[in-house]
């Protein structure tokens, strides 16, 4: 192989392209005229290479099912917490504190899920159960009752939803940028 056959080989993907200047290209013909060798190798370059089917040795699907389990048990233990920590900081155990952590909460959790229903159910529901079963155990459950849980409920998802919005502003605000 001599040093012509060498530049040929080096040029001919920018030959097969069309990418040569025109007195390159017209050198590169006259030399394929010329090289038998070169020539055989300039009609294999010109056919397609077949490609072969990768096969990953990952299992994806299965990885992605690993994925899932985990993100569940993640959602599962930040629910259980959530619960405990509305009723420990609820007005049923005379505590003010929940006028801070309710919009703590609310922020956590909207960031977390990115969903107000999730807040409202967070906020709303153990509160509600909670005084429905406190009172179930000192009187019949009346009417008036159930309408006091409801605005007990309501007293604490209401803090929860200043978070959720302050969550949603932030998240606004990081989406939007740094000012210009």
């Amino acid at each position: 192989m001599n040093k012509d056959c060498a530049i040929v080989e080096d040029l001919l993907p920018l030959y097969n392209e069309g990418l040569l200047q025109d007195e390159t290209t017209e050198w590169v013909e006259a030399h394929l005229e010329n090289c038998e060798s070169c020539r055989e190798l300039a009609l294999l370059s010109k056919e397609p290479i077949e490609k072969e089917k990768i096969t990953s040795t990952i299992d994806t699907e299965n990885m992605i099912k690993k994925i899932n389990l985990k993100l569940s048990i993640y959602q599962i233990i930040f629910v259980a917490i959530s619960f405990i920590f509305a009723i420990k900081t609820s007005l049923l155990h005379e505590s003010f504190g929940f006028i801070l952590t309710y919009p703590i909460l609310g922020l956590i959790t909207f960031l977390f899920y990115r969903r107000f229903l999730i807040v409202t159910v967070i906020a709303f529901l153990p509160n509600f159960i909670w005084s429905i079963i406190d009172i179930a155990t000192d009187a019949p459950i009346t009417f008036d009752a159930i309408i006091g849980s409801i605005f007990l409920g309501v007293i604490h998802l209401s803090f929860a939803l200043v978070g959720s919005v302050i969550g949603l502003l932030v998240l606004k605000i990081r989406e939007r940028g740094p000012a210009s």
